[in-house]
């Protein structure tokens, strides 16, 4: 067993809105709790909405109050508003090919998302994991992170200003559950115990264009994908993981 100290924490409550640091988090044997536990639908194509198709979602922050939802657009207003499964909310909407269970809600909020979105889409509870892409934890390294930096330098890259630099400018861009500090990045099976919890590392995570988006603004402003790419051709950084032992992770 393998103790690391944690870097950071993060998580998104609304699937795909803005990857926000926490001081800690709870593992449960689904993931983390509050983890992309809602997500927007465009119901006339019955479609989760994805990230890298609608970047201005990132620009959203959503936090939970307890009895309602809280979302800032990008001029710093904030709607409150509570959330209640409407009576024909019970669906199953696309996400990436398969089938995700979702409640359509009664909330004010799906307004102020349509607005800023430009486009009708409606609030909807997830099903714990149906829209996660992969496994239910991310987890990278601070090793992986600064020999992608000096990769990156090496190339000449290009990207916006820091876009290379080592947390936390570089690592929100792969919206990790966990970044622990490790030179090496751990082998497929290994378990590691983070604060309370103890996790087991799946295989390595395949990533989209959503790394190349400014994790602020939306704007696609950098080229870090073409630079993950594996000799296999695949483009991957980071690992999946489960969780073996629920638990409290604690920055540090």
């Amino acid at each position: 067993m393998t103790r690391l100290r944690v870097e950071r924490l993060g998580l998104a409550l609304i699937k795909g809105t803005r990857h926000t640091g926490r001081d800690e988090i709870e593992l449960d044997h689904h993931g983390p709790v509050g983890d992309r536990s809602y997500c927007l639908v465009d119901r006339a194509e019955a479609r989760v909405l994805r990230t890298v198709e609608n970047p201005a979602l990132v620009q959203l922050v959503a936090a939970d109050l307890g009895d309602r939802l809280a979302v800032t657009t990008p001029d710093g207003q904030t709607t409150e508003a509570a959330t209640e499964g409407a009576a024909d909310g019970i669906h199953v909407a696309d996400y990436w090919g398969r089938g995700a269970r979702i409640v359509l809600q009664d909330s004010a909020l799906s307004a102020v998302f349509s607005a800023h979105l430009g486009r009708e889409v409606t609030l909807a509870r997830a099903e714990r994991g149906d829209v996660v892409y992969a496994d239910p934890i991310s987890i990278i390294t601070t090793g992986a992170l600064r020999r992608l930096s000096e990769a990156l330098k090496t190339s000449g890259y290009a990207g916006p200003r820091r876009a290379w630099d080592p947390p936390p400018a570089l690592d929100v861009r792969f919206r990790a559950t966990v970044t622990v500090v490790s030179d090496e990045d751990p082998a497929p099976g290994t378990r590691l115990q983070l604060g309370e919890a103890v996790i087991e590392i799946g295989e390595p995570l395949e990533r989209c264009a959503v790394i190349d988006l400014d994790p602020i603004t939306g704007e696609r402003n950098s080229r870090l994908l073409e630079h993950v790419r594996a000799d296999d051709g695949r483009l991957l950084f980071g690992f999946g993981a489960r969780v073996v032992t629920p638990g409290r992770v604690a920055l540090g």
